[in-house]
């Protein structure tokens, strides 16, 4: 099994824009729910947000306030939030075995067609932190609005070591 270590979560936390200094803190939640669920050897999370503390880091739609490549890095900070959410619940990202499914929303205006472009900005995040092996299947939803404004929200299931 490939091991995943926090020096190299923590290079991958160095690229963004500004990069963070240290692994990233899990997001509180917006509202009453729970933001992990397991149930068996499944990891359910719950809609993953571009935020950092308790604001959205991206407000706007593909297409119309935002382009694609920001809404890649909006996906790609979802991405690692949903990282920091499954390593507080499992201790570990060890204990991944594999990535289930990936759902993408893409809030765009009516006439974009790169919601999988946007997507791939979580799908490549996952896929060098698991490796290819463990990529897992994906929807990608171009959307109206999403919660806080934000472009971008994911629906991330892993599978897990019981």
């Amino acid at each position: 099994m490939r091991q995943v270590s926090c020096s190299k979560l923590l290079a991958l936390c160095h690229n963004l824009d500004p990069p963070f200094t240290e692994l990233r803190s899990p997001p509180e939640p917006f509202g009453t729910y729970s933001e992990a669920v397991q149930t068996g050897n499944l990891l359910f999370l719950t809609g993953m947000l571009p935020t950092e503390g308790r604001a959205a880091k991206f407000i706007g739609r593909v297409g119309a306030e935002l382009d694609v490549d920001t809404g890649r890095k909006a996906a790609y900070l979802a991405a690692l939030n949903g990282l920091a959410v499954a390593r507080e619940h499992l201790g570990s990202l060890d204990k991944v075995t594999r990535i289930v499914r990936l759902g993408v929303l893409v809030a765009t205006s009516g006439d974009v067609r790169d919601q999988p472009k946007v997507a791939d900005g979580a799908s490549e995040l996952l896929q060098e932190i698991f490796g290819k092996d463990k990529n897992p299947s994906r929807i990608v939803y171009g959307v109206a609005s999403l919660p806080l404004g934000t472009p971008v929200e994911l629906e991330i299931i892993f599978e897990v070591m019981g």
